[in-house]
């Protein structure tokens, strides 16, 4: 019954929807740099097409989409959106493991032998680029990689910055550098380094190395002599950071050594000195008996003041001679050890000359040996060789 009731009714529909398009590969719209070795994937329209095949030729497709406008209308979505979508991408890490290791190991380094280290890393450069013969140097050359001129002013930069990072200078560093302007001529050196060429950089380091030797002999040499004559140890004055003059303490000190090493000066201090050790000795004396009376004392007293006033003058003088005496006395004890190293010196020349002597008569005597066995040799050959000719002769 009801196969007859519904056969006058049409087909049921079994054709895909109107909406279901073709779905487009996701490889070929994100991913454009993918291989192109892998096919396109099977899409839901193609793996149903086998089976609705028949079913197509049954729609209206009067009113459908064309495929290929579809795909492109939805490709444009796809790419509007991609365009949309932000993509958050980790950097790479800066430092790798090992790097890492490093940093935590160079963080108990302190900062002083980090300091010392980069110094002694800017010598030992300066050293091989100072040297011509450096093979490393003459290969880069070579291979036309590197520029003297160029290590040079990279090499004074460095320095320069290196300088900068030292501790401010205190004490006589300071000083130099209030007397000659370091810091301003540090400035000139450096607008002049920037508008040098590389060989004007390496000719006028090659100039200052010679004036800063010279200036810190000088420097020393004058440390030196403030040293003797005393001058570093006094204080310096608030008004001016520069010690006192020397030229005006060294022609004081002069006038009075020569004022002091004049033998009559220092025969009448000599017997100054007696006198007034005779008298002291005298009143020691007295002090201990006390048996006299002030008479006495009084007399003492008239007799050593008239001493003393003769004295008085001469006293600021007694320190220099007693130093005066005691360089004198080491002056002498060394010219007499000079004067045995010399006697020594002459005693072991001589033997030297009668060793040398000694050599010379045994050379001629071998010369002369030598001689006399080269004549005896020669005339022994002679012999041999008329022997050897008679003999030959007698064979013929």
């Amino acid at each position: 019954m009801s196969v007859h009731k519904y056969a006058n009714l049409p087909d049921i529909d079994t054709a895909p929807d109107v909406y279901e398009t073709e779905d487009v590969a996701p490889s070929s719209q994100t991913n454009k740099d993918s291989s192109d070795d892998e096919g396109p994937i099977p899409t839901r329209s193609v793996t149903r097409g086998k089976t609705t095949e028949t079913s197509r030729e049954e729609l209206d497709s009067s009113n459908l989409m064309n495929a290929e406008e579809a795909s492109k209308k939805f490709r444009r979505a796809e790419k509007r959106r991609e365009r949309v979508r932000t993509h958050y991408i980790y950097p790479p890490s800066p430092i790798s493991s090992d790097d890492e290791d490093g940093a935590s190991r160079r963080k108990h380094v302190s900062l002083s032998h980090r300091l010392k280290t980069l110094q002694a890393e800017m010598q030992s450069l300066e050293a091989e680029l100072a040297d011509p013969s450096n093979p490393l140097l003459q290969d880069e050359k070579e291979e036309g990689q590197v520029d003297p001129g160029e290590l040079i002013r990279g090499l004074v930069d460095v320095r320069r910055r290196l300088e900068k990072v030292r501790k401010e200078k205190e004490g006589r560093g300071k000083l130099m550098g209030v007397v000659l302007g370091q810091q301003q001529r540090s400035k000139d050196t450096s607008e002049q380094t920037e508008n040098e060429t590389p060989h004007e950089t390496e000719s006028s380091t090659k100039e200052e190395m010679p004036g800063t030797r010279i200036l810190a002999d000088m420097d020393s040499r004058v440390a030196m002599l403030e040293k003797l004559i005393g001058s570093s140890a006094t204080p310096l004055e608030e008004t001016s950071p520069l010690p006192p003059p020397l030229l005006p303490q060294i022609s004081r000190l002069s006038a009075q050594l020569g004022v002091l090493t004049q033998p009559r000066h220092i025969d009448s201090i000599s017997r100054r000195l007696k006198l007034l050790l005779s008298e002291l000795e005298r009143t020691s004396q007295h002090r201990r008996h006390g048996s006299q009376s002030n008479v006495t004392a009084t007399s003492l007293q008239e007799q050593i003041l008239p001493l003393l006033n003769r004295l008085g003058p001469s006293l600021p003088q007694i320190p220099h001679i007693l130093m005066r005496l005691k360089t004198l006395s080491a002056l002498h004890t060394s010219a007499s050890e000079f004067e045995n190293t010399l006697n020594g010196l002459e005693e072991e020349q001589q033997k030297m000359r009668g060793s040398i002597t000694d050599l010379e008569s045994a050379v001629a005597r071998l010369e002369s040996n030598l001689e006399e066995n080269r004549q005896v040799v020669t005339g022994n050959v002679t012999g041999l060789e008329e022997r050897v000719g008679a003999l030959m002769e007698r064979t013929k």
